[in-house]
């Protein structure tokens, strides 16, 4: 995983959608969908198993991600785990970006370039369920700063003449945009046995609708200094009860007043 794009032309750069990864295997009208980590899937992936029958093949192996477009546009990971199912959701949408196996060919070896373009005419005139994932040859910095302000997850960056290969390797390189938000702090936990006192973690509110709501743990990002000055700042502001509107049980929790916000970095891992 990397923040910044990596140097050199022959990379080229795909979009990163928020959703589940899928290897999609087609045998003689038969489709199985797998999950990253190899389980058998083709029952939560059905509308991808179901839409593989119309591919224009008689064996292939598709590699990419499922996702479902939320309603701003952009793949939304809660929405798709609700459409995931048997029933065979019209939303589900499957992001093929790379071609293993076709009609009997082994294209492992075969370089990234040439198994784009045979998924590229593989999927053509597939249904709407599947769409090509674009190779981006640009700038890797502009490309990755539009596609972060845009909204996507990251970008994928891919060493053109390069063979297939799965697991973590310097060819294909995730960039992964960081997500902000800033959250009132409605309490903290305290390190055990710091001296002077430190905080070890924090718990963080939302504001919804005139409420105060729990949002989360914020677990890491400080260093000792920032730890034991927050503290401080946090001492005048400890109270005996939760200032959240739904109460939630956390035994280790000092509570305090929500005057001070927190911006958190976020993202997700799929």
């Amino acid at each position: 995983m990397r923040e910044k794009p990596p140097r050199g032309e022959d990379w080229v750069y795909e979009m990163k959608a928020d959703g589940y990864r899928a290897q999609l295997h087609l045998r003689d009208g038969d489709a199985k969908v797998y999950s990253r980590t190899g389980l058998d899937w083709t029952e939560q992936f059905s509308s991808i198993a179901a839409s593989a029958d119309l591919l224009k093949a008689n064996s292939a192996i598709i590699d990419g991600e499922a996702v479902v477009y939320g309603s701003g546009g952009l793949p939304d990971f809660q929405q798709l785990r609700r459409e995931l199912g048997p029933k065979r959701s019209e939303r589900v949408r499957y992001h093929a970006f790379d071609l293993l196996y076709l009609d009997g060919y082994d294209l492992r070896a075969v370089a990234y370039e040439d198994r784009k373009r045979l998924l590229q005419r593989l999927v053509k005139d597939a249904p709407k369920t599947f769409i090509y994932i674009e190779a981006l040859a640009a700038d890797g910095n502009v490309i990755f700063d539009k596609g972060c302000k845009l909204g996507l997850e990251g970008l994928v960056a891919k060493r053109l003449g390069e063979p297939y290969r799965s697991g973590r390797h310097e060819s294909w390189i995730k960039l992964k945009c960081k997500k902000s938000e800033t959250f009132p702090i409605v309490a903290f936990v305290e390190k055990l046995g710091a001296r002077p006192r430190k905080v070890a973690s924090l718990y963080v509110g939302r504001r919804q609708n005139g409420k105060l709501l729990y949002a989360g743990k914020v677990r890491t990002g400080y260093t000792e200094t920032t730890a034991r000055e927050l503290r401080e700042r946090l001492d005048p502001l400890i109270r005996r009860t939760s200032p959240l509107e739904v109460l939630v049980k956390k035994p280790k929790a000092t509570w305090v007043e929500p005057t001070i916000d927190v911006e958190v970095q976020y993202g997700a891992d799929r």
